[in-house]
């Protein structure tokens, strides 16, 4: 039997401050297996309703093995994810739902790059893109007095998943 040893320096907690701007709260925690290799999972959480049944809810949970070029937290790496979520869109201008609400869940994996850059012993910032697929499954209904469920759809996407530049502190 083998344990993973979670020593204080080989843990990091972050949060992407893009996705805290558009208050989506976002948390997530790496950490080292070697010197070169790191786990991570973040998760978002948006619970926002707007007046006039408008609202944008959603989660994600996106777990990811990097492989560091230098040293892990330290300059650039790859990785390879698994992203799962859910939403719940309503009465949105953009997205076409002007009238309508939208309700569902996504799965993908793909690619991400990235890079630390250290600022102090326990602070860095991390800056990565990821991209790859998704498979989103929604139920599409009417808004209204009698609102009612007009189609269920799947869609798959294939392009950019998340953006992020992540305020990182690492437990020394």
């Amino acid at each position: 039997m083998s344990s993973l040893r979670l020593h204080a320096q080989h843990v990091a907690l972050k949060s992407n401050l893009l996705y805290d701007a558009l208050c989506i709260p976002s948390l997530g925690a790496e950490v080292r297996l070697d010197s070169t290799l790191t786990l991570s999972a973040s998760s978002t959480y948006c619970p926002i309703s707007y007046g006039s049944d408008r609202k944008w809810k959603n989660w994600s949970v996106q777990y990811e093995a990097r492989h560091w070029f230098r040293k892990s937290f330290n300059g650039p790496y790859i990785g390879a994810f698994g992203i799962h979520g859910g939403f719940n869109l309503s009465r949105l201008p953009f997205f076409h739902l002007s009238h309508h609400r939208a309700e569902g869940n996504f799965n993908g994996a793909g690619l991400t790059f990235g890079w630390h850059k250290i600022l102090s012993p326990h602070w860095g910032i991390d800056t990565s893109l990821s991209a790859g697929y998704l498979h989103l499954r929604y139920r599409h209904y009417r808004e209204g007095t009698y609102g009612y469920l007009e189609y269920t759809k799947g869609r798959n996407y294939v392009g950019p998943v998340s953006l992020s530049v992540s305020l990182v502190y690492i437990i020394r």
